[in-house]
């Protein structure tokens, strides 16, 4: 098993994902439009610390491994990536509150990821992202990612 370990950037420090988290990261999520393209409401801290437990637990398949970093800028947390492991493939995924948005931090943190994936052996990455999301679309292009012209059931289209 591949242990989460923190990952430093130009600008970043993603810490591995723990249930304490969820104190700050209430704040970091309450934006109603940061959900514009998820759907959902903003949770409670509550519903955050339920969330972060299964997480931190791990995935409960067998061969599949998760992880879950939070984006801290200057020691503050500004939002999250993960990444759900199998074998040599790494589905990607990265929020970024809204006030730091439109900053590079999502590109910088998803390449982080995807580097350290890649020196454990990742060879393939993938990322599910709504339709009309230009600027996970910019993302994903710059970790190298295309559209497949293939939709999830959540509707998202699979980029691969």
């Amino acid at each position: 098993m591949l242990v989460t370990e923190s990952i430093s950037t130009t600008r970043l420090t993603l810490t591995p994902l723990e249930v304490a988290d969820a104190a700050e990261m209430v704040g970091v999520l309450s934006e109603p439009a940061l959900y514009t393209f998820t759907g959902g409401m903003p949770p409670t801290q509550a519903q955050l610390e339920e969330l972060y437990r299964r997480q931190s637990a791990g995935s409960p398949w067998g061969g599949e491994f998760w992880h879950n970093w939070i984006l801290r800028l200057d020691g503050r947390a500004i939002g999250f990536v993960q990444a759900t492991v199998r074998s040599d493939s790494a589905d990607l995924a990265w929020v970024v509150g809204v006030p730091w948005q439109g900053s590079g931090y999502a590109s910088e943190a998803s390449e982080a990821i995807r580097d350290w994936l890649r020196d454990r052996g990742a060879v393939r990455f993938s990322a599910h992202i709504h339709p009309d999301h230009s600027a996970s679309h910019a993302i994903a292009a710059r970790l190298g990612l295309q559209p497949t012209g293939q939709l999830d059931d959540d509707g998202e289209m699979i980029w691969k």
